[in-house]
């Protein structure tokens, strides 16, 4: 019997004429459709657990990660404020209230040194 949507349009309950593709042998889960950047990934090693985060300066967000780490996270995703992001220094007149926010505010070289 076929069914209808809610737009009262008729829909295929099933295709009569079978479609055969090279794929359709293969389950996701089962080599070789396993998700991951390994070929057994992840199956052997299992995904690596990260949270996205940076504030304020750079040794408050590196003293935050490494509370993390020592806890058992396995990586580090890090966010940068807006005035990072757009390639200015802190102290620049045109995002002067954008500092710090939504992420770790990195003016130079040492900061980066610093955040790591």
């Amino acid at each position: 019997m076929p069914r209808k949507d809610i737009q009262h349009i008729q829909l295929k309950t099933q295709d009569s004429k079978r479609k055969t593709f090279e794929h359709e042998d293969f389950v996701a889960g089962i080599a070789p459709n396993l998700r991951g950047p390994y070929s057994t990934m992840y199956v052997r090693q299992p995904w690596t657990i990260r949270q996205y985060a940076g504030f304020s300066t750079a040794e408050e967000s590196n003293a935050f990660y490494r509370r993390n780490l020592a806890a058992g996270q396995k990586g580090l995703s890090v966010a940068f404020d807006l005035a990072t992001h757009r390639g200015y220094d802190s102290d620049h007149e045109r995002v002067q209230g954008d500092v710090g926010k939504a992420g770790v505010a990195i003016d130079s070289v040492e900061d980066m040194k610093i955040l790591f």
